[in-house]
């Protein structure tokens, strides 16, 4: 993975126009901080049951049980601002973290689940950090500033932030890095099967909060949507949460009612609710950060969603052999040369998008297989470098 190249600090510089905003793909409504049980570890890590002892005789302790291999066996927490089956930003935390510990085989991990508010994130990244913890993933951008009022103080804990970039003055450092999602990676495909797919020449699409990172992703479904069919018409509505499914369902079926063809749903929980409502209409739909194939099968076409599985095997190696964070071990601010920074999108497989829906019985203007033909050819042409997708302007 390049950590420094003059193409990633364009896309920071641009990135940084959104300033802070709230949480990334999260739960924005405040909750009670959660602890999720471990993952299960591996049988021949448990202790044998203690024997019933003799009368006369004392119980013998326990043995402490053995790691399964050198002991090099890490501790690795996740903080999530959601739940971890949301199918959606969260879900794609989690399901990474529990693949890449399945991988490697020695990896003990905690999750919390619905922390979002600085008053539960910084006491719980503490906690951890106190604990000994090896690695702790703060997934979501509430947990950015926490971190950089922490890493100093932990200087052996090493701390992966989501969405740094985006906050003026964070800094990454010997242990502290900085992933993001590629903004218009999780959007652009979607517009361009929602223009071949439509029957009709107009777009509703269903967000969030208002946030500048929703818009962009809006944006960049539009591109992609319009260099397909120019004359295509979007009309737009916000559920004002991520979690909010009647809300989103609500939006849905007003933008449907003033004349939208197609609905796309940019992302999170509520989508169930756009899902819904487009199906009960009768009208297709896309959505980013989790299928919806369950909640609407009839009229779900194909979404993209996170995969973290490689980047957390790749944090686990980094730590163990001791090349976590700046190459140099120096402090550097967003921007600068040596910024820790880990993209994620469809050219290294952190953004995936999904096959087409072939049991939507929906009606579509090209079928299903030509749909999936120019889902093929996009993404081809990215991962061979010869189209990138442009940031939204």
């Amino acid at each position: 993975m390049t950590r420094r190249s003059s193409i990633l600090f364009k896309l920071f510089a641009l990135l940084m126009l959104f300033g802070l905003v709230a949480a990334a793909c999260g739960n924005d409504d405040d909750a009670e901080v959660q602890p999720a049980p471990e993952p299960a570890a591996d049988d021949s890590q448990q202790a044998e049951p203690e024997p019933e002892p003799e009368p006369e005789e004392e119980p013998e302790p326990e043995p402490e049980p053995a790691p399964e291999d050198d002991g090099d066996v890490l501790r690795v927490a996740l903080l999530l601002p959601g739940v971890r089956n949301d199918n959606s930003f969260s879900q794609a935390a989690y399901e990474g973290l529990r693949d890449a510990v399945a991988e490697d085989g020695n990896v003990e991990t905690q999750v919390l689940e619905e922390i979002i508010d600085p008053t539960d994130s910084l006491p719980a990244l503490r906690d951890f950090a106190s604990q000994g913890f090896d690695l702790i993933l703060g997934h979501g951008i509430e947990y950015v500033d926490p971190i950089q009022q922490l890493y100093a103080e932990f200087p052996d804990v090493a701390f992966s932030m989501t969405g740094g970039v985006l906050v003026p003055g964070s800094v990454t450092s010997s242990n502290v890095v900085d992933w993001l999602y590629n903004i218009q990676d999780m959007a652009y495909p979607n517009g361009i099967l929602a223009a071949q797919a439509i029957i009709g020449d107009t777009i509703g699409i269903v967000g969030g909060p208002e946030f500048d990172f929703v818009k962009a992703m809006h944006q960049s479904f539009r591109d992609a949507a319009s260099s397909e069919n120019p004359d295509l018409n979007f009309l737009e509505g916000f559920a004002g949460s991520f979690i909010d499914v009647q809300a989103a369902a609500e939006v849905a079926q007003q933008l449907i009612d003033q004349g939208a063809d197609f609905i796309y749903c940019s992302g999170d929980g509520i989508c169930i609710g756009a899902a819904q409502t487009a199906s009960a209409a009768g009208i297709p739909i896309a959505v980013g950060f989790g299928s919806q194939e369950q909640t609407a099968p009839d009229v779900y076409l194909s979404a993209t969603v996170i995969r973290l599985k490689d980047l957390y095997l790749d944090f686990f190696d980094q730590v163990r052999n001791g090349t976590f964070g700046t190459a140099d071990g120096e402090v550097h601010a967003v921007g600068e040369e040596g910024y820790a920074f880990y993209p994620g999108g469809i050219f290294n497989d952190q953004v995936e998008v999904l096959p087409v829906n072939m049991a939507a019985t929906v009606e579509t203007a090209v079928g299903l297989d030509e749909l999936q033909a120019a889902l093929d050819e996009l993404v081809a042409s990215i991962r061979a470098g010869e189209f990138s997708i442009p940031f939204p302007g």
